[in-house]
């Protein structure tokens, strides 16, 4: 019996590089694809007015109104929302002095969001014109022309107007100290920066602190204030709210670790 060998036919293999290339080629096109069907999404979807801007909502202010901030910002509404240059929006805005800093963000389809930091007053400065100045030095305008902050009043200081830049820091070394001291009074003794009327520079270039019942006077010494409003913290402390420091005509921390009183007669 004679058998025949049957000839096995070798299949040719296909090259190592085609079938990653044949890979690449798929995921090319399908991102492409991909990318054509977003395009058009897109501009479907702006010229259908599905991303026009129809909503703004303002946080974190508390001295600004809804609509001060609002008329500052001048946004662009019925526009899209991808085309609206949100840092413009923000430029406008941080012009205003009582701005710190402003942030705004989109949210879509339709709505934008602006987030300010305002500059929190801490004192008056009686001047030809009443201003306002804040923690940081900076000078700020009354606001419709009204004292509408629980804050004191700094007198006596040097009145030239140059001193005074609305919007850019005090030039002012005097104002800047008392300024400082005022914000380390808010921080160390709350309940007694709520208490100040006003805070005044005598002929000896000394502060004098006048509070805003009965009123009492507080005359602090050469030095460092911050010492002296420790000293008085703890003198606080010891009346043991059987006085207030209300109760005195005036508190007198000129001398060296002692506090002179007055009582009211």
């Amino acid at each position: 019996m004679t058998v025949k060998k049957k000839k096995m036919r070798r299949k040719k293999k296909m090259p190592k590089w085609v079938a990653p290339t044949i890979r690449w080629s798929l995921i090319s096109t399908s991102l492409l694809l991909f990318g054509v069907l977003v395009n058009y999404a897109s501009k479907w979807s702006q010229l259908s007015g599905d991303f026009d801007l129809t909503a703004t909502e303002i946080r974190g202010n508390d001295i600004l109104g809804q609509d001060e901030i609002i008329a500052l910002a001048k946004v662009p509404f019925a526009q899209s929302l991808a085309n609206i240059d949100l840092k413009a929006i923000q430029r406008r805005v941080e012009k205003h002095s009582y701005v710190k800093g402003a942030r705004v963000s989109r949210e879509f389809p339709k709505k934008i969001y602006i987030d300010v930091v305002e500059r929190q007053p801490i004192a008056y400065l009686n001047l030809p014109v009443f201003l306002v100045v804040d923690e940081e030095g900076v000078i700020m305008p009354l606001r419709h022309d009204d004292m509408e902050f629980n804050i004191p009043t700094l007198t006596g200081f040097n009145p030239a107007e140059e001193l005074y830049p609305v919007g850019l820091k005090c030039l002012s070394h005097k104002t800047l100290e008392a300024v400082n001291y005022l914000s380390s009074l808010r921080q160390l003794f709350p309940i007694l920066f709520e208490d100040i009327s006003e805070l005044t520079v005598n002929k000896t270039d000394e502060y004098v602190m006048v509070l805003a019942e009965m009123p009492t006077r507080i005359h602090f010494g050469e030095g460092n204030m911050l010492d002296q409003i420790i000293l008085l913290k703890q003198f606080d402390f010891t009346l043991a709210g059987a006085k207030k420091l209300r109760d005195y005509r005036y508190v007198d921390l000129r001398y060296r670790n002692q506090i002179v009183v007055r009582e009211r007669t």
